[in-house]
């Protein structure tokens, strides 16, 4: 017992993690609807207790990993937390060249987005390779293109780089009036390091829009955006006990000029948040625990979908718990409960202040299908409950597939 408190303590103290972090392993470009149009409504105090407990029940993938990972859940009456990815090498001339299929559905701070993005590897040396990618709609003008390289090295570990070009053509294709003052860039890096014994061992990943100035005529309005997005990823295996901890943040930073307000709105984004989670592989039961810290501060104009004055703090610790029960060889419940105290302040100029400082809690059952044993495909299928007060919490779906 004190070796594991050991473990856990130590954990705690020296690997740090998010929720977020899995988003932003993913390249996180500009994009135009975010700065311009902005999230379509308010966060209430439930929202990211519901992120929490609707996060992915089986164990992130490399990075590098096919196959098809996707979890959604209800989080108001209107609305439904989703995120998916459906990504495919398909390798050919001995694994030399491959084409490349990335489906992506989630949302960040700025509400929801899409990306499919289409492209070619070509191996130009043992240890490297380079990598074309696009995200192409019929307009042209919304068209990204992504410009790639990986490099591997004697230890297995790698180094990602990606230069992308949002809205590549916008000023030369586009049909309205709208136009880049100062043309929006992003840069993706992403290390690697496998740990011994083909663990997943840690992966940092950085995403940097550097400023970049866009015109809307048709939103009458003027933004300057820059942002930057990382995360820091750990899991190995210590005696009895799966250990994951991950880190996740962003930084970003805009200047609004509206044609109907003098002046210009600064507004800023500070968001950080980590978990820590432990699961005791070798019991009968599974049992598992986590310690989670979501820190939100953001001011300033919202976009025009909402179109306020925003100031909003968010501080939310959590802890969670769960256990596994074997129903049938291809069934498992696994109950979970997640407690959070947050301390929220919500003050918008238009439909007032939305605070909250107390408790919430969730208990969640979920149970998960074993759809194929040989390629490991699970589904799950959840029910929860509120603890801080007598109401159903919301369903959760989802579907886990390597490939």
């Amino acid at each position: 017992m004190r070796r594991t408190l050991r473990i856990l303590i130590g954990t705690t103290v020296f690997l740090p993690g998010a929720l977020a972090a899995e988003l932003n392993h993913l390249p996180q470009p500009w994009r135009q609807e975010a700065v311009v149009m902005g999230a379509d409504e308010t966060d209430n105090e439930e929202r990211y207790l519901h992120e929490l407990s609707f996060q992915h029940s089986q164990p992130a993938p490399s990075v590098i990993d096919n196959g098809i990972r996707g979890t959604g859940g209800s989080v108001g009456s209107r609305r439904l937390y989703l995120d998916f990815r459906f990504r495919q090498d398909f390798g050919f001339n001995e694994n030399r060249q491959g084409f490349l299929l990335d489906i992506q559905r989630s949302e960040d701070f700025d509400g929801s987005y899409d990306r499919q993005l289409v492209g070619f590897r070509h191996q130009l040396t043992d240890a490297t390779e380079v990598w074309l990618q696009g995200d192409v709609f019929p307009d042209k003008s919304r068209s990204d293109i992504y410009f790639s390289g990986r490099h591997s090295f004697s230890n297995e570990s790698w180094i990602h780089g990606s230069w992308i070009l949002p809205d590549a053509y916008f000023n030369s294709k586009t049909r309205s009036d709208d136009a880049f003052v100062d043309p929006a860039q992003s840069f993706f890096i992403q290390w690697h390091q496998p740990a011994a014994k083909h663990q997943l061992g840690t992966t940092a990943s950085v995403t940097y829009s550097p400023p970049s100035t866009f015109e809307s005529r048709e939103e009458s309005l003027v933004v300057e955006n820059e942002t930057i997005r990382g995360a820091l990823t750990h899991q190995l295996r210590r005696g009895h006990w799966s250990l994951r901890a991950a880190l996740g943040g962003e930084y970003t930073r805009r200047h609004y000029t509206l044609d109907e307000r003098p002046g210009t709105i600064a507004t800023s984004r500070d968001h950080i948040s980590f978990d820590v989670e432990a699961v005791h592989k070798h019991h009968r039961l599974q049992p598992g625990i986590g310690m989670h810290y979501f820190y939100l501060r953001e001011q300033g104009y919202t976009g025009r979908n909402l179109d306020e004055i925003a100031d909003v703090r968010r501080k939310e610790p959590s802890l969670s718990g769960q256990f596994r029960l074997p129903l049938t060889p291809a069934v498992t419940l696994t109950p979970s409960i997640y407690l959070s105290v947050p301390d929220i302040e919500q003050n918008y100029s238009k439909s007032g202040d939305d605070n909250h400082h107390g408790f919430t809690g969730k208990v969640a059952l979920p149970f998960d299908i074993v759809l194929s044993r040989e390629e490991n495909a699970i589904l799950t299928l959840a029910t929860t409950f509120y603890l801080h007060k007598a109401a159903f919490g919301g369903g959760n779906l989802q579907l886990h597939w390597p490939m």
